[in-house]
This record gives structure tokens, C-alpha cells and sequence, in this order.
């Protein structure tokens, strides 16, 4: 019973797994993106070309309008949206590029911080993912006890209390547990 129960957990576990890794395949990396644009605004590279010259370099397709946009020599306020959607930093590499193509000022100091912003950021949410594990872990064995306990044997113990009247309190123990899950779940995350 014991291998049943850990090979079905195994099995429930494998989807997430494989999001997370291709979450972490081909995805976005930020802090490098903002380190490009920044060495190739200190080799002397106008913003717009060490903007694009980042955006190439990287495989993300959350990049894709950005690179549209830039090999469409769109205005600043199209490009400037495009940043904005970055997820790390967006917004402030968005301010930082209005403000540089509008006032022509030095923004490779600017980016070099963003990348550093970045990373932290990246960082952190990496410890938490790695902090909360656990808790997660619980939440999902604890969630899935009741409903393996009905998969491998469990129908005959809870058609007898259905039968004996007992269906709410069954179907009111279930929902406390999906409810107890989706909170350590969010508390987790």
C-alpha cells in the first residue's frame, strides 16, 4: 500500500516538475538583457541598437514584440510598452529608456543598476521557491491522502457512509480539504 500510495504521488507530481522545467528552458533572462544593453551602451552603441542588440541575443519569446517593435524603428512610447512587460524590472527599464531617448542623457549607469535589480530580484524569488518547497509539498500530500484513499480501496468505507446519511459531512470534509490545500498553496507561493 505503502509503494502504491508513493508511486501515485510521483505520478501527480510529474506535471509540475515538468512545467517548472520548461519554465526554465529557453526563458527570459532579465539581468543579462539590461548587462547587454549596458556594455554596448559603454561601447559606444546608440540605445535603440543596444537595445536590439540584447533582444537578438536572447531566445525568450517574451521578447518578440520587443523586437518587433525595434526592427520596425517604432516610436519610443511602442518601444518604451514593450519594456514595460518584462517581468523583473519592466517598468523602470521603461522610464529609464523614455527618459534617455528623450533627453539624450547617459543611460548606461542606469541599465547596469537594472541588471543588478534584477538579479536580486531573480535571486529572491528563487529562495522563496526553494523556502516554500516544503510547504507545498505538504499541502499536495496532505490534499491528495483523501482522494488516494478512495482510489485504491476506499469506495466500499465511503458508500457505507453515504448510505448511512453521511454524504454531507463526506462531500463537507472534502471541500474543507481542497479549501485547507488552495490556502497553504497561496500562503506557499
Amino acid at each position: 500500500m505503502f509503494m502504491t500510495t508513493l508511486l501515485a504521488l510521483v505520478v501527480l507530481a510529474l506535471p509540475k516538475l515538468d512545467r517548472v522545467r520548461r519554465a526554465s528552458a529557453g526563458g527570459l533572462d532579465e539581468p543579462l538583457l539590461y548587462a547587454t544593453v549596458h556594455s554596448e551602451l559603454m561601447a559606444g552603441a546608440t540605445l535603440r541598437h543596444a537595445l536590439t542588440s540584447a533582444a537578438d541575443g536572447q531566445t525568450s519569446s517574451q521578447l518578440h514584440s520587443l523586437r518587433r517593435a525595434l526592427s520596425a524603428v517604432a516610436p519610443d512610447k511602442a518601444v518604451a510598452d514593450c519594456l514595460r512587460s518584462l517581468p523583473l524590472c519592466g517598468g523602470a527599464a521603461s522610464v529609464a529608456f523614455l527618459v534617455a531617448s528623450e533627453s539624450g542623457g547617459a543611460a548606461a549607469g542606469v541599465f547596469l543598476r537594472l541588471a543588478d535589480r534584477a538579479a536580486t530580484a531573480l535571486d529572491l524569488a528563487r529562495q522563496q521557491r526553494t523556502l516554500t518547497a516544503q510547504a507545498r509539498l505538504s499541502a499536495v500530500i496532505v490534499g491528495g491522502l483523501p482522494f488516494l484513499w478512495l482510489l485504491f480501496g476506499g469506495w466500499h468505507r465511503l458508500a457505507l457512509l453515504i448510505s448511512v446519511g453521511g454524504a454531507g459531512v463526506a462531500v463537507a470534509g472534502l471541500l474543507l480539504q481542497a479549501i485547507g490545500v488552495l490556502v497553504i498553496w497561496r500562503v506557499a507561493s
